[in-house]
């Protein structure tokens, strides 16, 4: 029962978090949304900086995961294929991932309590261009392509809209994200001189 209870708090923590933003993650409103009295949140979780890094490590996909996807692509399917499902991964990991981390970077004491488990800025770029790397190893991409910068400029894009979407606490459902990834991959795929599939 004392793992169903956690798991029902961290799921009310994130419904939340989508619904009413960063300013109205309170520990009042989680245990309204959780069926339960706030004093119960604090038998599971010491306090509310508790709670937040445990959503933020046990409810948000891991950027490093994410990142060994992309760069286990390298030789599978097409280059623009792969782009363009490397894209749509990263922005739903952003649009995921940016409320709570918001919460984070608006409060100094949440930030220092989870230095070691915070997410690396970069590591999506990294991936991005490492895969591209590989591929022109493999002789699928342009020797002379900038790969490293494709993977800042894609992953910019990505995080740039996400930003805008949480910024706004608005949503953007797949449907409305395909025109965007798609012209996203589009300008990589220039740059790249690929092929339309």
């Amino acid at each position: 029962m004392a793992e169903s209870t956690r798991d029902r708090i961290l799921d009310a923590a994130v419904a939340v978090l989508l619904r009413d933003g960063s300013k109205g993650l309170t520990t009042k409103a989680i245990a309204t949304q959780a069926q339960l009295t706030e004093p119960t949140l604090y038998i599971y979780f010491r306090s509310k900086a508790a709670l937040c890094i445990a959503v933020a490590t046990e409810r948000i996909p891991r950027q490093e995961d994410l990142g060994a996807r992309i760069r286990g692509l390298a030789g599978t399917g097409t280059v623009l294929g792969n782009l363009r499902s490397q894209a749509a991964d990263v922005l739903r990991y952003f649009l995921a991932a940016m409320p709570l981390e918001i919460v984070f970077w608006a409060d100094p004491r949440l930030r220092a309590a989870r230095k070691d488990a915070a997410p690396v800025p970069d590591l999506l770029s990294r991936a991005v261009g490492g895969y591209l790397r590989e591929e022109q190893r493999l002789g699928r991409v342009r020797p002379d392509s900038p790969a490293e910068g494709i993977g800042n400029a894609l992953v910019g894009a990505l995080f740039h809209r996400a930003f805008i979407v949480t910024f706004a606490e608005t949503t953007l459902s797949c449907e409305d994200a395909n025109p965007f990834l798609d012209e996203v991959t589009a300008v990589a795929a220039s740059v790249l001189q690929l092929q339309p599939a």
